[in-house]
């Protein structure tokens, strides 16, 4: 759909290989090339259309009988995503006239999620040393706050800047915790709370958690969600929804390692939904028993379709797939399977779109008489949910404005994708209760103090013992990696290695500083780093939950490298998502890496280099 373009379009056509969108028209008339489309194998030859459907980049899907992947699509729209070249002068007063120009028609949205309900100050605790006895109100706070709380703050060019024990993009920390506590804890905290890192607070979640966890009485389940429009008022493409997968990894592991250092089993369950416009992304399932975690989660109920004389109006998670045999719908936020569409449905579609005026009537019969389509074509519609009822199509309307209108709308239906996927499928926990931790708890409170980014580093090799570290670490890490030495060490000689069962095995040469700065898109933080954690995105099966979950893992491996560096006074960490994915080939040798890769830079602080609050221009 093109949800911002009135006149005479309701469609935009995107093609991602060339990056280059398409208005189509047709808005309370057919749209002739669509319907052409939707004939199927026996449409008649137009060159004009023929012509058109090419230019789109959607001929070609033609020759294969399966639908095209939306998820593969989105990805290829994500390849080598053109970014402002940083190592160009101008090009940091560029990206400075973009964010003044985004300032002029509005601010930016507050540091926290403002969210209604009760509010409950939660005590000053520390984070206990050792193993915590019976759940209290300390032992939560203490979690949530070394995992959510702000403890910093600057002001900045367009509004405050925080920081918090986890490194974010740009410093927008979009990564929200909601947090649902079990009948066995004090009663006043039990049931369903937001936590509200400004004020140290929990926020009672009055309408509920769109997840529902089966808990232990002493088990508590964290609620894993991005605030995007955060991230959306500093990053409008389509590529910075990756980012923010990966911030969540960073919280996730920094809550993940403060449950363990408590003696806490955890085990984590990626279950995609929404709450509002915002992404819901799984949830850490705790319990005080040191042992495997399982849990039962069930997503919010949702009633099942049916067809009345009320309005209609057409779901905007929803997009069309030409293929050899017509043109058909897939609504991203229910499942996996498409519904045919002739070409007076493709007209209702457009018809049915909510009408900046509110003047264009849609029960069935008048869906009927202003398209041409037959009433059991509109009711197959309304099966499908590509049709819903006006009330809940306006309401989800207006929670994905803030993705339409930031340029993030093929990442919300990616999310949307994951999060009908999720309803459909089972996916397993996975336990992190045996994971070995990458520095001994007793040091966690000290390394969570510590952890600031790095942007100015010496170019002098790291000590011996941040290398034992390093390659320690990395031994522990769930996401495929390949490691850069620009200096000779006491374990290995400067090259790039990958690691096998055998231990490092050198796979190439030392990347140049150029040739990394080049790689990261000119970002000159690059300079004097010693070392290069590359870690790789590579989905366990296929799906949007197993890529959303790999973007997350790579988050959750670079905070463990960071914390586990953090108390070296002599080290630092810089990290960046923002990298040129043709570039990455010759560098790591890891083949094609379609979701390019997380780069962690380790170096040797400059003296007197400064500290960042977030993991750089993304």
């Amino acid at each position: 759909m093109a949800p911002q373009i009135q006149a005479d379009a309701r469609w935009v056509a995107i093609d991602a290989a060339t990056r280059q969108a398409y208005v189509l028209s047709g808005k309370d008339r057919e749209c002739a090339l669509l319907s052409w489309i939707a004939q199927g194998a026996g449409r008649e030859a137009n060159e004009e259309f023929e012509a058109a459907a090419t230019a789109l980049g959607i001929s070609g899907s033609w020759e294969s009988p399966e639908p095209p992947d939306f998820l593969a699509h989105y990805r290829r729209l994500n390849l080598d995503y053109p970014f402002l070249d940083y190592s160009v002068e101008t090009s940091h007063e560029a990206d400075q006239a973009l964010m003044d120009g985004y300032a002029v028609h509005g601010a930016p949205p507050p540091v926290t999620t403002q969210r209604p309900g009760s509010s409950t100050v939660l005590p000053e605790a520390p984070l206990p040393d050792g193993p915590a006895g019976l759940p209290s109100a300390d032992l939560l706070a203490a979690w949530l706050a070394s995992a959510g709380r702000i403890t910093g703050r600057r002001q900045g060019r367009h509004g405050p800047i925080v920081l918090k024990t986890s490194p974010s993009g740009g410093a927008r920390h979009p990564t929200d915790l909601g947090v649902i506590v079990g009948d066995g804890w004090p009663a006043p905290l039990r049931g369903s709370w937001w936590y509200d890192g400004d004020h140290h607070a929990l926020v009672r979640a009055e309408a509920g958690l769109p997840l529902t966890a089966s808990l232990p009485p002493f088990g508590v389940a964290f609620v894993l969600s991005s605030h995007v429009e955060r991230a959306m008022w500093r990053y409008r493409d389509v590529r910075a929804f990756r980012p923010v997968l990966i911030d969540a990894g960073h919280v996730l592991e920094t809550l993940d390692l403060t449950l363990h250092s408590t003696g806490w089993s955890t085990s984590w369950l990626p279950m995609p939904a929404f709450t509002g416009p915002d992404p819901v992304l799984g949830l850490l399932l705790a319990t005080p028993e040191p042992a495997f975690v399982e849990g039962e989660f069930i997503p919010a109920p949702r009633s099942g379709p049916s067809v009345s004389s009320a309005e209609y109006r057409t779901n905007p998670l929803l997009s069309l797939v030409p293929r050899v045999d017509g043109l058909y719908a897939r609504v991203h936020s229910e499942t996996q399977d498409l519904t045919a569409l002739t070409p007076k449905a493709v007209t209702a579609l457009a018809y049915a779109n909510p009408s900046t005026r509110g003047d264009r009537p849609s029960r069935p019969a008048e869906i009927c008489e202003s398209s041409g389509v037959s009433l059991a074509e509109v009711e197959k519609l309304i099966s499908a949910r590509a049709l819903l009822p006006a009330e809940e199509a306006l309401a989800l309307w207006e929670q994905v404005r803030p993705w339409i209108e930031s340029s993030w709308f093929p990442s919300l239906l990616v999310h949307a994708e994951a999060a009908g996927e999720a309803r459909l499928k089972k996916h397993r926990t996975t336990t992190t209760a045996d994971a070995k931790p990458p520095l001994p708890w007793s040091q966690l409170p000290a390394a969570l103090a510590a952890r600031r980014t790095h942007r100015s580093f010496s170019e002098r090799p790291l000590s011996r013992g941040a290398v034992d570290t390093l390659l320690e670490i990395l031994t522990t890490v769930r996401s495929e990696v390949r490691l850069s030495l620009l200096h000779p060490n006491h374990v290995l000689g400067a090259g790039t290695y990958k690691l096998d069962v055998e231990g490092w095995i050198r796979v190439g040469p030392a990347p140049t500083p150029e040739a990394i700065q080049r790689a990261a898109i000119g970002q000159t933080w690059t300079a004097g780093i010693s070392a290069v954690a590359w870690l790789v995105p590579r989905p366990a099966e296929p799906g949007a939950v197993s890529w959303q979950t790999a973007l997350i893992q790579c988050g959750r491996d670079a905070q463990r490298i960071a914390l586990g560096l953090a108390t070296d006074p002599s080290c630092g960490v810089f990290q960046s998502p923002a990298l040129v994915e043709h570039l990455l080939e010759p560098l790591t040798g890891l083949g094609t890496a379609h979701d390019g890769a997380y780069l962690v830079g380790v170096g040797t602080i400059r003296s007197g280099g400064a500290g960042g609050g977030d993991t750089g221009d993304h």
